[in-house]
């Protein structure tokens, strides 16, 4: 069985939150060269460590900054690591593990482009000895131990109460065609984040539901959100898997002169998953109105440190499932990083 450690805001979810006790053991050294010589031999073993990140995609900056972050705590770390981009293509990204394996990793982390197609090369890969850790979407095998998840279903969910809650308000019902730009339904967390609006809007029968799978490409948003416009007529929301898709949908509202500011008569109520300095930009314009932000600075961080865990101690040592990690427990901790914004 695999432990899933999810970053989630719902605390009504114990059986979704892991815990695990550290043992703690206290040295007590007498002489401060023998500190500084224990010290000096555990910067170099973790010098020694060289892992692979396998990224989803490159196409957003979420998904950069997230790179960043990795290879930030890296540096910090002593550890060298490579970064290979799967562009959502399994083929692609079941090379690179292949890649990462034969260049002689330590292991690797990665968030998988499919849950199914990539389940083998993660059974493979730890058959070679290499060990990995997932995180943001997640791969059918236990020999993968461990992902660092978002409750993206649970968010999806808060997202669309949000729509509901803002069509009452100011329409007087929840009524309308709503639009649903998801990313790849090969990915279980873009499916949980889909399935997570639909359950919400699927409740009200006044809502007519449209859902588009774009591989998170805002082109491919941007024509499907015009499709249903010109069949439907004008949506009162457009909700989206990612800033990428839900940019696309404004796109094409404007195409069809239908992008007004929030306050405004016909305003389309906007919201998605994800934060990225675009959309925040059209939020301070009055054109978006909600995201909600993953905690992606910490996703490469906490699957590297459990990975080292998985090297140096063993799969037993994770924690142990329906347990909670808090962060009393565990201490990420890196350097200061000056990045252009």
């Amino acid at each position: 069985m695999k432990f899933r450690c999810i970053l989630s805001h719902h605390e009504e979810q114990p059986n979704r939150q892991r815990r695990f006790l550290m043992r703690k053991v206290t040295l007590l050294l007498s002489l401060m060269l023998v500190v500084m010589l224990v010290q000096g031999a555990m910067f170099a073993a973790a010098q020694e460590y060289f892992f692979g990140h396998g990224s989803l995609y490159m196409g957003d900056e979420w998904m950069k900054v997230t790179d960043k972050a990795i290879h930030y705590y890296a540096e910090d770390n002593g550890w060298k690591i490579i970064t290979q981009n799967g562009d959502l293509s399994a083929e692609q990204q079941i090379k690179q593990i292949r890649y990462f394996v034969e260049q002689g990793v330590d292991g690797f982390i990665w968030s998988p482009t499919d849950a199914v197609a990539c389940a083998e090369v993660a059974q493979w890969a730890k058959e070679q000895g290499v060990p990995s850790i997932t995180y943001n979407t997640d791969v059918k095998t236990d020999a993968v131990p461990l992902t660092i998840l978002f409750d993206s279903r649970a968010v999806a969910q808060t997202l669309a109460k949000e729509v509901i809650k803002y069509l009452e308000e100011t329409h007087g019902e929840a009524k309308g065609l709503v639009i649903s730009l998801q990313g790849d339904a090969a990915n279980d967390t873009d499916r949980d984040r889909a399935e997570g609006y639909k359950e919400i809007f699927s409740q009200y029968p006044d809502i007519n539901f449209v859902e588009y799978y774009t591989l998170s490409k805002m082109e491919v948003a941007e024509q499907n959100a015009f499709s249903a416009i010109q069949q439907f007529g004008r949506p009162v929301a457009i909700v989206s898997q990612n800033t990428t898709n839900s940019r696309g949908g404004m796109n094409a509202l404007r195409r069809q002169k239908m992008l007004v500011k929030r306050g405004e008569p016909d305003h389309v109520f906007i919201a998605s998953i994800g934060g990225a300095p675009a959309y925040l930009d059209l939020m301070k314009e009055g054109y978006s109105d909600l995201g909600y932000v993953q905690p992606n600075l910490f996703y490469g961080p906490l699957a590297l440190h459990y990975l080292k865990v998985v090297i140096e101690q063993g799969e037993d040592a994770l924690p142990a499932i329906g347990s909670v990690v808090t962060e009393e427990d565990l201490k990420i901790t890196g350097g200061v990083h000056d990045i252009d914004p």
